[in-house]
């Protein structure tokens, strides 16, 4: 099985044009199938120009290639916990050391500054003096993202009949966005390293939708089908991947799949990924919804869950 036979691809062009309502709709029940059925489909048709992309991997990388003792001015070791930069090693999936060095940025909360540090997240993103634009270019990407994700979400609630605005009333319209800037160096440089043996282990994602910027690297991102086989999610030029989380999993009491994947990069080469996360509102509660049936799961508190999935994910000793 490959990827192309597997995971569906999505033209959301008719979103980005403003298209008819049905087109709209159309695009939406492709979103609800995939859903349901795979939880990863690629999307292409989103309308941002491929070279502005390329320089996004460029400008990360030349961050990457700083010296060691740069990169660390903006640690999350230095600044408040959990935004910042974690050096190689430093991230762990299910208690296992993973193999990739990262930048990640939150949406920032405006707070007094007497109020810094008194609850979650309430201190600005760190940025890295060098390259240049780094800040600039990130922010901008940002702002591409969420509009992508609240495109995606309209349509699929056209999709399932729903009004067009009902994800982003209820859950997105503040949206706690979270923006990782990845880079995965070969696996094999990690030979000898005790504890190591994925990029970065297998995993669900915590919220809503992951939108995966990844450069042309094959063979790194992997995800596991439900008979438990594991196929490349390979790069398709122009296209974005993405998956649904594990609140959008809730939400649908299940019927929508959280899907487990991971990342190997077993290519000689170094390797970015960009994988932006369209979130619910940070004070936001889930809860699985009546079309579905008897609920299954608990209410749950966004924010509370982001929490307690972060605490877990750094070998630093302040978590």
């Amino acid at each position: 099985m490959t990827e192309e036979s597997y995971i569906p691809i999505i033209d959301i062009s008719p979103l980005v044009i403003n298209g008819p309502v049905e087109q709209r709709k159309q695009i939406g029940i492709q979103l609800d199938r995939a859903c349901r059925e795979v939880g990863f489909f690629y999307v292409k048709g989103h309308g941002i120009d491929p070279q502005y992309l390329e320089s996004l991997f460029q400008i990360a990388k030349e961050f990457f290639d700083l010296p060691q003792e740069e990169k660390n001015q903006i640690s999350i070791n230095k600044v408040n916990f959990p935004r910042g930069y974690q050096k190689l090693g430093e991230n762990v999936t299910q208690y296992q050391t993973d193999w990739h060095e990262a930048i990640d940025i939150y949406k920032e909360v405006r707070f007094l500054e007497e109020e810094k540090g008194t609850k979650p997240f309430l201190h600005p993103n760190p940025w890295p003096a060098r390259p240049a634009q780094f800040k600039e270019m990130f922010e901008n990407y940002v702002e591409l993202m969420k509009k992508i994700g609240g495109e995606l979400m309209r349509a699929l609630a056209l999709g399932l009949n729903f009004e067009e605005n009902y994800f982003i009333d209820n859950f997105t319209s503040d949206s706690f966005w979270v923006c990782r800037i990845i880079g995965y160096p070969p696996i094999s440089t990690a030979s000898g390293v005790k504890g190591v043996s994925y990029s970065c282990g297998e995993h669900t994602d915590y919220g809503w939708l992951t939108i995966v910027n990844q450069d042309s690297t094959r063979g790194a991102l992997q995800v596991k089908t439900k008979k438990g086989d594991w196929i490349d999610a390979n790069p398709i030029p122009g296209a974005f991947v993405m998956n649904i989380g594990d609140m959008f999993k809730l939400w649908s009491n299940g019927t929508y799949s959280s899907t487990p994947h991971r990342v190997i990069n077993k290519a000689e080469r170094y390797r970015v990924s960009i994988p932006f996360f369209y979130e619910p509102n940070f004070e936001g509660e889930i809860a699985p919804h009546p079309m579905f049936g008897e609920p299954k799961f608990k209410p749950i508190s966004y924010g509370e869950f982001l929490m307690s999935k972060v605490n877990t994910n750094f070998q630093s000793s302040f978590v």
